[in-house]
């Protein structure tokens, strides 16, 4: 009796195409496709192809932003991002903590503003009279009043002629507080521009009043509006944002004489942007027109 086969078992295949069941065994299916991709019909004889394939892959670079010498300039850059490039590298050249601190950035109107005194101008800092206006000693002659009131009262340091300006803006620090002093000739008023409240009950300060006697006077020792009195002027106070630290009163004055128009503020002062405008104040004073340093400050910054 002879042995039964062994049991054979077939993996079942997996069922082909006509096109693949007539390959040469020499040309795989992967190539065969490829060929048909690139020569056409299938019907068409095959070639094999030397086309090889290429996963491609792509990086993307991030440029990182420089980093600032100064952390004011960092905080700002990262609360407004789209500071022109221009204003960030002035500023950061002028606020750098490494810098010469008895460098001039600013020179002009005969007056010069440091490094260290333009540092002033970061956050948190109160902002000097030597940014805002120059100081006077308490007892200077009348000859040196009169020489100070010159470079603000005549046509030719001015660049205009004060007797047709509806409006003259004078800066004043009362008690380390920045406000703004207008003289509002069209209105025959006099507007105290203040982020704190300046009224002693229902009146104005006795020094704002003896600041409009002085005024006056300046005024008809140059022949300025001989045709009115400031001293008899009306007093008011507008009500306008408020500070709440003990330190933007400055910034704040500056504001509210940029946009000031004789009634009420042309453009809103947001207190949230306070940091932006303290860095456009440095960029003002460094690249202004008249600044004698400004052409030496520029090309520091590679500008």
């Amino acid at each position: 009796m002879e042995p039964s086969p062994e049991a054979t078992h077939s993996e079942p295949m997996a069922p082909q195409s006509h096109a693949e069941a007539s390959l040469p065994p020499q040309v795989t299916i992967e190539e065969a496709r490829e060929c048909d991709r690139v020569g056409g019909s299938g019907n068409q004889a095959i070639k094999p192809s030397s086309i090889k394939r290429f996963k491609r892959t792509c990086k993307r670079i991030v440029k990182r932003p420089p980093t600032c010498k100064s952390p004011f300039v960092t905080q700002c850059v990262k609360q407004f991002p789209k500071i022109p490039h221009a204003h960030r590298v002035v500023a950061d050249y002028a606020l750098a903590e490494i810098g010469d601190p008895s460098e001039i950035l600013c020179e002009m109107y005969g007056m010069y503003i440091t490094r260290e005194e333009i540092s002033c101008l970061n956050a948190g800092r109160w902002v000097n009279s030597v940014v805002i206006l120059t100081n006077l000693k308490t007892n200077a002659t009348s000859q040196v009043i009169m020489d100070r009131c010159r470079m603000y009262l005549d046509a030719g340091i001015l660049g205009h002629d004060l007797g047709t300006c509806d409006m003259m803006f004078i800066p004043v620090c009362e008690n380390n507080h920045w406000h703004m002093h207008v003289v509002n000739f069209a209105a025959g008023r006099v507007e105290i521009l203040s982020s704190l409240p300046l009224r002693r009950g229902n009146n104005i300060s006795a020094a704002t009043r003896r600041l409009s006697m002085a005024i006056n006077k300046a005024l008809h020792a140059y022949t300025i509006h001989m045709d009115v009195d400031v001293s008899t002027f009306e007093h008011v106070q507008p009500h306008l944002v408020q500070q709440l630290n003990g330190f933007d009163c400055g910034i704040l004055a500056q504001k509210f004489m940029e946009f000031w128009n004789g009634a009420t503020l042309t453009t809103s002062v947001a207190e949230d942007k306070l940091n932006m405008y303290r860095l456009q104040l440095v960029v003002e004073l460094v690249l202004n027109e008249r600044n004698t340093i400004r052409d030496k400050i520029m090309a520091s910054c590679h500008l």
